[in-house]
């Protein structure tokens, strides 16, 4: 039997995609606001292929069974679900986003007893000092003002333990998408130049990483990887 959509739930998912994507706050950057327009956004973007990219993340992050692991900027969840698969009910997943509206919606939906979300900024994260051993951030820097890039690389060492590995990713499109979104967004140049990981690469090893890697995923991003070295005895 076909369910029928009462007006209050058309109601609902109009202004759903009405509501903006992003929301700019001038202390933290770009919010997410609407979240049916971003996980829209990020199907279209990815051809559907979303799945095999958290996969991929998950994979180069290092997860395993039991490790802690952290998703700053962690939006739906998406990435957070991957990685508690990933470290099982012996480990832990947290994501953390300065979205409230994502943090009350992925903890409303999310059951899983080792997963947690928490409200809070890249640049002043509300997490204990060398908490994990595994942390993301993917599609976010961008979105954080450039004087407050360096505090959040900064914020991602101190809870990162010794021999802990951190992931940063954000988009880069091949040159042909690239032109395409150009002309759809109505900019000249490179809409992604800004989105670029391998911009952070001197500041990553500036506060103290090492074994830093760049790969070109596939799926249109770009992945830079890096170890904080363990702890001398």
């Amino acid at each position: 039997m076909t369910r029928t959509a009462a007006p209050d739930d058309e109601l609902m998912s109009r202004n759903q995609l009405l509501t903006p994507m992003f929301v700019d706050d001038a202390g933290t950057g770009l919010v997410i606001a609407g979240l049916r327009r971003y996980n829209l956004f990020t199907a279209v973007f990815f051809l559907g292929r979303h799945r095999r990219l958290l996969a991929e993340f998950v994979t180069r992050s290092g997860a395993r069974p039991g490790s802690r692991a952290l998703d700053i900027g962690c939006g739906p969840g998406k990435l957070v679900r991957a990685l508690g698969a990933a470290v099982g009910p012996n480990g832990a997943a947290v994501g953390v986003d300065p979205s409230a509206t994502a943090v009350a919606d992925n903890s409303a939906r999310d059951r899983a007893t080792h997963h947690r979300y928490v409200v809070g900024p890249a640049q002043s994260l509300p997490l204990s000092d060398a908490e994990f051993d595994v942390m993301t951030c993917t599609f976010v820097m961008h979105h954080i003002p450039e004087s407050q890039r360096d505090a959040a690389i900064a914020e991602m060492w101190r809870v990162l333990r010794p021999g802990g590995r951190l992931l940063l990713a954000d988009a880069s499109p091949t040159p042909r998408m690239r032109a395409v979104l150009s002309r759809f967004l109505g900019r000249g140049g490179d809409p992604f130049a800004d989105a670029d990981i391998r911009h952070y690469t001197d500041r990553v090893e500036a506060v103290g990483f090492t074994d830093l890697s760049y790969t070109q995923s596939r799926d249109q991003t770009g992945i830079l990887t890096a170890l904080k070295p363990a702890a001398h005895h």
